[in-house]
């Protein structure tokens, strides 16, 4: 299976946090990281053959934009760490037109350091509280275009300072960073 999500994060990373609102109703967090071992690698069409961690070998095509890609060795390991967040934030009394936006940044290793980079994207969608039934911990939002949708809370006390009127606010973030972390010996 052909692999091309670290073909992105091999392209360059910072962006500017989200402003934290008033209370945040739910956090998700989850950091991975695996090794992969460089097998082969294609200099002319900037390909690198990975092996995966259960064993399976996919190839990666590596942006022109990536420094240092002649450092690369097959036996080189490196380090890939992939990590995802998800808020739900609580805006009291409302913040304007429900939105969707995103921010997307990427960083890469100077001249002559070892081959790395990140790339991290953050997207933000907000939606207006049109009903709140904390009996059953339900919340209905209107979201950017307009569709309602309700929502289940499972700790229904986070309802206790949610009313109609408030504004939901969801962030996503995924971010990638990959570095070189065993070259070969030399």
């Amino acid at each position: 299976m052909k692999r091309t999500f670290l073909a992105v994060a091999l392209s360059a990373l910072m962006l500017t946090p989200w402003a934290m609102a008033d209370e945040n109703l739910f956090l998700f967090e989850k950091t991975d990281k695996v090794r992969v071992e460089i097998v082969a690698i294609d200099a002319a069409n900037r390909i690198v053959t990975l092996r995966l961690p259960d064993g399976e070998l996919t190839d990666l095509a590596v942006s022109s934009v990536v420094r240092n890609f002649e450092q690369l060795k097959p036996g080189d390991v490196a380090a890939v760490q992939v990590e995802r967040a998800l808020a739900f934030d609580l805006v009291k009394g409302g913040a304007g037109l429900p939105q969707v936006s995103s921010e997307e940044g990427a960083g890469r290793t100077e001249a002559g350091d070892k081959p790395g980079a990140t790339w991290e994207r953050t997207e933000l969608v907000s939606a207006d509280v049109v009903a709140v039934d904390k009996a059953k911990g339900l919340v209905k939002l209107k979201g950017p275009q307009g569709r309602v949708q309700e929502v289940e809370v499972r700790d229904r006390s986070r309802l206790e300072n949610v009313a109609v009127g408030d504004q939901v606010q969801v962030r996503y973030k995924r971010a990638l960073a990959m570095w070189i972390e065993l070259p070969v010996a030399q």
